[in-house]
């Protein structure tokens, strides 16, 4: 019967059950009792004083406790503490599984080999690899990553539920079911059954050691006669109630705590709806088993609820554990001081509350930091954020989470050696394995010339990868042999021979890396066993000395991360344990190096690592349904939001939710199904919310940490109709002390206050962030940085922090020293170094001064696809030049022929043109020989088009020749020589003038700019134009060289839009409008005539578009002579005035800014300069947009006019 609520409060309740008669064995009464109580009523308490007191009276009696794995620590802990002489000789505290080992101890069956999920997955992966004829469905999936686990996962839940093949067999057979559940339950069976029969006789499982268990257990004299508390568990597994049905018989007394409100009908459930359905489920089985094995089940126990137990100290608790999710829930009349709700922004600002709480709970309230908890529905995101965050208030905790291992740099080594054996030696492979931290013993000993370098530093690493991607080191063969290659740097005294001991050390490296492996190469070739990969895998990790780097690594961690020390300590192990598997379970067998990584990869995947917690005053931060939590006085539920609580439903698995549900209705059932979980999941929750003594907090966030708006969850709403007076408060506006609470802490608000006073200065009032800055927050500021650089450990970063508060940019040039050092008095210039440097001095410096530049790299970029282009187009010319044609004649098929040809001489020229080996690259390099024949075609008919005549190529100048032109007086004793190579020059001859043309070759989207001119961004052209005139007035005396254009030519294939209707001479000549040059013309017309002689309207030749009345239009990009000489002079002064700059040592951070485009944009030095225009003295150098071509011109001509 239902004891009835007037008894509520007498802590022991007389429970009448009618059950069979009593069964005894050798004299002694055989009972089930069973202890019932509301969470917080004490059920482990009188469990626990109960044992010890009947322990003392029967000292030869054995006693033993089972709890949850996660329990047996902290239970072993409890009693001795209780015990009073702090031992306990005849009581032991076990989880199912050690009390299983300790009955095989005690019998002597250490013959027993338990296969583990590392195992697991290796068989499976062995099976289906057996079986993959008969797999028609899930055949095709295995190989996937992780499906193997899912595999495992669902033979895992069927053995636990007692399901066999031959019940699934017995169900495909005899039951009406989709084909798609069958063919997926068929391949299931096949799995299952070579599971099975390939561990047998070999191993057991998991879920296998119960039943072995259960076969032993009448042969355990530990058993016999003995007591068994079972405590903290919420039910039990179908293999654990058939354990149970073996342990009733055998022990003298059975003792099971249950959890239940003790208003309820312990004996009758009303559905898996009700709050106490489990516990009621367990009672339910229990006493079956003990009606059908005539096992006496005594009157229970039934215990008063906590209010003047757990929850003396708070009412509220106690109310809340009387109501919560009941039926009829009621109202709590008076304030709620011990339940706390808070609204956070995200999860990081959720777990900054929480901190913020515990250590005022610490401080003020006299807590330890054992007392209070943490707990959540979704442990993997905000164990993220716990380590920084309880670091920054010096809160000491423990995560109560196993972690996968998949990625930790062990493994990451051996899935690395792996790949580098796969792939070749490939690149990302082999630096993938040696920036693992763990192969920095790969070094030979003397292999370098020096017995002392014998381990891998990250400089040598990175000297290797430099090397090998400026070599373009690819593959086994490159590997093996001796590296010749010196690295081109800058020449200077000693840097010869310093470059021949840097190529000795890396063929040291070299041969060191080919020597290790050349193992691994041997045995993963064809004809040898996993045994043998996997010990020449082992033998490959000894060498390069792993246990001990780990061991290392271990010690290192053991003060500032105990709980990494741990994972360090453990996963050799681990490791170890799986190669021993590997070649135990799949030694005969040959596979491929992919076959064998996939093999570890199954079980790595598998394997986990936990931790137990490095100390005893710690806050525990876990899961509302794994940790288990008790003395807990203060707990924190964090992330109480829709999606989180309730978690939603796994749909995904081989099988849905909806398939189990239908296998349920035909007796074949598996784990909880989805809708049963959600009523699970509120027991959880009770079952937490109720640990705490003193108080709960539940907070929740708005938005997500993606910013992805969050619905608080119906938790919230419950509780606050039980607590009509409970407030949400809201935390997003803090106050100066909410931050400051620890040294570490406080540096945010330090900082803060750092910025305030150099921006606003004393008596100014403004806020900043979360802090209203006044003059209350500035003496306090003042307070705390006086604290700071009075304490020894924080002076020194407190002083840096300060100068860089303190810290202006200034644009202050070099020495005159340095810069002669540097450049000597004599500047050797490109017009390339010269638009950089308009473009940014630091720049300019870094690349010409101190010669930094980006590491080489051995692949086909735009600039090598430009200098191919180049060298092509200049072939071209010399071959028409040599051969019996000219521009004007040279047949179709000709050109073609002399195109192809050029091409192939401009690759083999090319220092990188073994990149077209690779088959993107050969791709590419058809599209390039198509592009170049477009090219040709279209500068030869544009040349055809005109009188003009390509008279020169590739034309040189530097500064040692005596021209004018690229020679610039910067002052007395400082000068500036100009170097370049001109493209293509064209010339038209008349009897006094020699008209000339520049065309430049240009494979990116380069477009002339006058604008640019203006401010030396774009000099090129007009500079070469300067050189070329007095090349040409220099061959030709008498006749004055004149200029006629400047043109920038794009080497390009393009696509042109259409209807589809046009004819293929519509379509090239819209290609060939296309592929027009862009620049400037001179105005007159005899010479823009002489580029395109018969056009009308607009030039598909040159950018010049004509009127009705033959007139140019405004979009006609042209200029006069005069305009050009004005070009040409404002060029020059553009050149001495950055000569003389250069000189004068500016380096001046100041990168230009015109429109949308900056100095930065592709500029490599912009992770050095610390340029950053919301620092103080940092600012783009704003260039003017000046209006028209004609008013910039206009503005030149009046420079000259001044000068």
């Amino acid at each position: 019967m239902q004891p009835s609520s007037d008894d509520a409060g007498q802590g022991r309740f007389v429970d009448v059950v009618i059950c069979s008669d009593k069964k005894s064995i050798g004299g002694k009464t055989l009972s089930l009792q069973f202890v019932f109580g509301n969470s917080g009523s004490g059920k482990s308490d009188y469990l626990y004083e109960y044992v010890l007191e009947q322990a003392a009276e029967h000292p030869k009696q054995n006693f033993l406790i089972l709890v949850p794995e996660q329990y047996t620590m902290q239970t072993q802990r409890e009693l001795v503490v209780r015990q009073k002489n702090h031992a306990i000789m005849n009581v032991e505290v076990l989880s199912f599984v050690r009390l299983a080992y300790r009955v095989f101890d005690e019998l002597g069956r250490q013959d027993i080999v338990v296969l583990e999920e590392t195992g697991k997955n290796l068989v499976l992966r062995k099976v289906a690899e057996q079986k993959k004829k008969e797999l028609t469905t899930l055949g095709g999936n295995l190989n996937k990553m992780g499906y193997i686990g899912e595999v495992k996962s669902l033979i895992s839940e069927l053995a636990q539920y007692h399901v066999s093949p031959e019940d699934l067999e017995q169900f495909l057979s005899g039951t009406k079911i989709k084909e798609a559940l069958r063919c997926k339950l068929a391949d299931i069976l096949v799995m299952y059954r070579g599971f099975l029969e390939y561990l047998k006789g070999r191993y057991i499982t998991a879920e296998e050691v119960l039943l072995l268990l259960c076969e032993l257990a009448e042969k355990s004299s530990l058993l016999r006669e003995s007591v068994l508390v079972f405590d903290e568990f919420t039910g039990f597994t179908p293999v654990q109630n058939r354990l149970m049905r073996e342990l009733l018989p055998l022990a003298s007394k059975v003792m099971v705590s249950v959890t239940i409100d003790i208003r309820e009908d312990f004996y009758h459930s009303r559905g898996i709806h009700e709050l106490f359905a489990m516990s009621k489920k367990t009672v339910e089985v229990l006493q079956k088993l003990a009606f059908e094995l005539a096992v006496a089940v005594e009157e229970p126990v039934v215990l008063s609820p906590g209010e003047e137990k757990r929850y003396r100290n708070a009412k509220e608790l106690f109310f809340m554990e009387q109501n919560l999710f009941r039926p009829r829930c009621r109202r709590y009349e008076g304030e709620a001081k011990n339940i706390h709700i808070a609204e956070l922004l995200d999860p990081r600002g959720e777990l900054c509350f929480v901190a913020r709480e515990i250590t005022r709970l610490v401080r003020e309230d006299g807590y330890c930091y054992k007392d209070i908890a943490v707990v959540t529905g979704d442990v993997p995101q905000y164990a993220n954020y716990v380590p920084e965050i309880f670091a920054q208030y010096a809160i000491p905790h423990f995560i109560d989470q196993t972690r996968n291992i998949m990625f930790h740099p062990f493994i990451e080594l051996i899935r690395a050696a792996l790949e580098v054996v796969e792939y070749d030696f490939s690149y990302q492979s082999i630096f993938r394995f040696l920036r693992s931290g763990l192969a920095e013993r790969i070094c030979l000993r003397g292999a370098f010339g020096d017995e002392a370098h014998d381990r891998l530093t990250d400089t040598d690493i990175d000297m290797l990868e430099n090397y090998v991607l400026a070599k373009g080191i690819r593959g086994r063969r490159h590997w093996s042999r001796p590296w010749t290659f010196v690295m081109r740097r800058r020449e200077s005294e000693g840097e010869k021979e310093r470059l021949q001991e840097e190529l000795l050390l890396l063929n040291g490296i070299r041969e060191s890396i080919w020597q290790s492996f050349l193992p691994l190469f041997e045995v993963f070739g064809k004809g040898h066993t996993v045994e043998e990969q996997t010990y020449a895998l082992y033998q490959f990790l000894s060498g390069l000395e792993c246990e001990q780097i780990l061991k290392e690594k271990e010690h290192a961690f053991e003060g500032e991360n105990p709980v990494k020390a741990q994972e360090y300590a453990q996963i050799y192990r681990i490791v170890m344990d799986l190669l021993d598997k590997a070649a135990s379970l799949l030694g005969d067998e040959e596979m491929t190096i992919r076959e064998y990584g996939d093999i570890l990869d199954a079980g790595f995947s598998a394997a986990k690592v936990g931790s137990i917690p490095p100390g005893n005053d710690r806050v525990t931060v876990g899961d509302i349904e794994r940790t288990r939590l008790s003395h807990v006085k203060i707990l924190f539920f964090v992330g109480v939001n829709d999606g989180i609580v309730p978690s939603p439903a796994n749909t995904g698995g081989i099988i849905s939710q909806f398939e189990r549900e239908m296998m349920a209705e035909h007796r074949l059932k598996l784990a909880p199904g989805a809708r049963e979980k959600v009523f699970i999941q509120k027991f959880y929750l009770y079952l937490n919310m109720t640990k705490p003594s003193d108080a709960l907090y539940v907070t929740f966030s708005k938005v997500n940490a993606s910013g992805k708006a969050l619905r608080r969850s119906y938790l919230i709403g419950t509780l606050q109709q039980m607590f009509p007076s409970l407030v949400i408060a809201e935390q997003e506006s803090l106050s100066w002390t909410d931050d400051v609470l620890t040294p570490e802490n406080a540096l945010q608000f330090f900082l803060e206050g750092l910025a305030q006073e150099r921006e606003s200065g004393l008596g100014f009032e403004a806020e900043r962030g979360h802090i209203r800055w006044g003059d209350e927050e500035r003496e306090l500021w003042r307070a705390l940085a006086a604290w700071y650089l009075a304490d020894e450990s924080y002076r020194e970063e407190i002083g840096r922090l300060f100068q860089a508060a303190a810290y202006r940019y200034t644009d202050d040039p070099i020495a005159k020293a340095v810069t002669r050092a540097l450049y000597g008095t004599t500047l050797d210039n490109s017009v390339t170094r010269l638009e950089r440097f308009a473009a940014c001095a630091f720049a300019h410096y870094l690349n010409y001064g101190l010669h930094i530049r980006e590491r080489d790299l051995q692949e086909f970029a735009q600039v090598d696809m430009g200098n191919i282009y180049h060298d092509a187009l200049e072939h071209y010319a010399r071959r028409l030049e040599a051969s019996a044609y000219t521009w004007f004649d040279i047949p179709e098929e000709v050109r073609q022929t002399f195109a192809d040809e050029s091409m192939a001489d401009a690759v083999a020229a090319c220092e990188k043109a073994g990149v077209f080996e690779e088959a993107k690259n050969r791709y590419l390099l058809a599209r390039m020989r198509a592009t170049l024949q477009k090219t040709i075609w279209a500068l030869t008919l544009q040349v055809q088009k005109g009188r003009f005549t390509p008279s020169a190529f590739e034309v040189g100048f530097q500064g040692t020749d005596d021209m004018h032109t690229i020679r610039f007086s910067l002052s007395e004793d400082e000068k500036m020589r100009l170097r370049g190579r001109i493209d293509r020059i064209d010339t038209l001859e008349t009897e006094d003038k020699v008209y000339v043309k520049i065309v430049d070759y240009k494979s990116g989207n380069t477009t002339f700019s006058l604008l640019n001119l203006y401010h030396g961004l774009q000099l090129q052209l007009v500079v070469y134009l300067n050189a070329a005139l007095e090349l040409v007035a220099r061959a030709n005396p008498g006749r004055v060289a004149e200029p006629a254009g400047i043109f920038y030519y794009h080497i390009e294939d393009p696509m042109v839009e259409g209807s589809g209707t046009e004819s293929e001479e519509e379509i090239r000549q819209a290609i060939f409008r296309e592929l027009a040059p862009g620049g400037f013309v001179n105005e007159r017309e005899e010479i823009y005539r002489a580029m395109d002689e018969d056009f009308s309207g607009s030039s598909a030749v040159i950018p010049v578009a004509l009127k009705a009345d033959g007139s140019l239009k405004a979009a006609s990009k042209t200029a006069s002579t005069e305009d050009f000489y004005a070009m040409s002079a404002h060029v020059n002064r553009m050149i001495t005035d950055a000569g003389r700059r250069i000189l004068a040592g500016d380096v001046s951070v100041a990168p230009y800014e015109l429109a949308d485009r900056t100095g930065c944009d592709y500029c490599p030095y912009h992770t050095v300069c610390g340029f950053d225009p919301r620092l103080p003295g940092f600012s783009y150098r704003r260039l003017a947009a000046l209006g028209t071509a004609e008013e910039l011109l206009e503005k030149m001509r009046n420079e000259e006019k001044e000068e």
